[in-house]
């Protein structure tokens, strides 16, 4: 009776912890199910859904991913890359070493690679987002790493010494905008367009190692180089700038070129307070400005004085108003080694309201970087006074053509050795002499045709006055410049010092 009772008992629980079990994983399936669902309709709302159900308690923590992984990619490349390193290599050297020539610093005379790889290690595209879709384009933002192991030597000559450098633990950190211009034909794309994102600035980061021998032998070698390689990246491959490259014969790339879109008219009225970097008497100021370091001009100098007043007048070209900056650097020059910096500031292009005159006190940093500056210091104030001038069509293919010119202009100059290379700060005599080198026609000219009227009351007579200079510079182009040291020359006192780009 008891063995009976036991089985029934056994058979019981055993039926019980059965349908609990089942019980339990219905149970569970239907609440997995359940939370699917509703991640999947989660993964359906977008930022402002979420907003319009959280209302302001809409959690921060909560992000989209702007870009997408592409694992998938990543492992191509790395296959690919032994033949896209050698074909880059040959590509690389061939357009970068003459930007290097064009670009060097005044104190270098040659700057070119005597040795060029780019290794063995793959570059890491960490994602990529597709930024617009518009008839005919596809633009894609790609942010890219490299911590390679490139084998890059340059070989640098100076008045005082020639050092081969090796760039050593090179890494880069970017995004780069890539524009696909569409076609009906295959491959069915026509051209491609490359540049990296100003925002976030990009990354280069390296460690300069002289090759038997010591960085020492030449004073500010390493500033030097640095300066080259941000004005290139900045002036050739930072958004606006970009590469086009057309896939195919007669392609028509004018909508991806960059094209001018505003002139500023730029006042140096004066600064105040500058740092004195001179043992015996004072500083010997003057300002240095551009938008594109290819374009750099430069105020006459002042000597002797830490409160400088100036009123000169210059006009730049603007690519892009949203992106682009006014860069003001002021120096104390120096006959025996290369010109100190006093300070510097940025003005964005965006903070102008166009065809509205400006006055503006800006304070001047010792750099635009203060996380690698230790001597923060007062450096005193600069007053300029801008007016930005939106170009019609007309006027952007005008200036276009003007900006062609007057670089040509530079490159004449630079061979003339008026010029040590062609980022050299030009003061407003040798402005008119670019002028009158790369088109025959009196400086000025290209600015007062282009319908800059706006700009005529700020600029003031100095456009007038500039054609005599321009009628000077033949005679004394060869004279005036001929003992003074690259990049440091200041306009003539008698010649008026507007200096323009047309």
């Amino acid at each position: 009776m008891g063995l009976i009772s036991g089985m029934v008992m056994g058979t019981l629980v055993g039926i019980s912890l059965v349908a609990g079990w089942s019980r339990m994983m219905r149970y569970r399936s239907t609440k997995r199910i359940s939370k699917a669902v509703d991640i999947k309709i989660l993964g359906s709302l977008d930022r402002d859904d979420l907003r319009k159900l959280c209302g302001d308690k809409f959690p921060e923590w909560v992000s989209f991913p702007a870009f997408e992984q592409v694992k998938w990619l990543n492992k191509q490349l790395s296959k690919m890359w032994p033949f896209i390193a050698e074909a880059a290599t040959a590509l690389v050297k061939e357009s970068v070493e003459p930007l290097l020539d064009d670009y060097r610093p005044p104190g270098i005379s040659s700057l070119r690679f005597s040795k060029f790889s780019l290794g063995s290690v793959a570059p890491k595209i960490e994602g990529i987002r597709v930024q617009s879709l518009k008839q005919g384009q596809i633009t894609m933002d790609v942010d890219l790493r490299w911590g390679g192991d490139p084998s890059i030597i340059l070989a640098v000559e100076a008045l005082v010494a020639s050092l081969p450098i090796q760039l050593k633990d090179l890494q880069v950190f970017t995004i780069v905008r890539v524009i696909f211009q569409l076609t009906d034909e295959i491959p069915c794309i026509s051209a491609v367009v490359v540049a990296l994102l100003s925002e976030p600035k990009p990354r280069i980061d390296y460690v300069l190692k002289a090759v038997g021998g010591s960085l020492s032998a030449i004073p500010g070698l390493s500033d030097m180089i640095d300066d080259t390689v941000h004005s290139i990246v900045s002036d050739q491959l930072q958004w606006p700038h970009r590469i086009v490259v057309p896939l195919g014969v007669d392609v028509d790339i004018s909508e991806l070129e960059l094209k001018p879109q505003g002139r500023v008219a730029i006042m140096v009225v004066k600064a105040t307070a500058l740092k004195n970097m001179e043992m015996i008497g004072k500083s010997d100021p003057y300002v240095a400005l551009y938008i594109r370091p290819v374009f750099k001009f430069k105020t006459k100098v002042i000597n002797n004085n830490l409160n400088p007043v100036w009123n000169e007048s210059f006009v730049l070209i603007a690519e892009d108003k949203e992106t682009q900056a006014i860069i003001f650097e002021v120096f104390d020059e120096d006959d025996l080694s290369q010109d100190k910096k006093l300070g510097i500031v940025k003005l964005p292009l965006i903070d102008l309201e166009p065809e509205t005159s400006k006055e503006l006190e800006l304070r001047l940093l010792p750099s635009l970087d203060m996380m690698k500056i230790k001597d923060k210091k007062d450096r005193g104030t600069i007053t300029v006074k801008v007016l930005y001038h939106a170009l019609s069509k007309d006027e952007q293919l005008a200036a276009s053509e003007e900006e062609k010119k007057v670089f040509e202009a530079r490159r004449k100059l630079k061979a003339a050795g008026v010029i040590g290379s062609t980022v050299d700060a030009l003061g407003g005599a040798v402005g008119g002499a670019a002028s009158l080198v790369g088109t025959g026609v009196v400086a000025g000219a290209g600015i007062v045709g282009s319908g800059l009227g706006a700009g005529a009351g700020l600029v003031g007579s100095g456009f007038h006055a500039l054609g005599k200079a321009g009628k000077l510079m033949g005679k004394t182009v060869s004279t005036q410049f001929g003992t003074r040291k690259n990049g440091s020359g200041g306009s003539s006192p008698a010649s008026p010092s507007v200096a323009n780009r047309s």
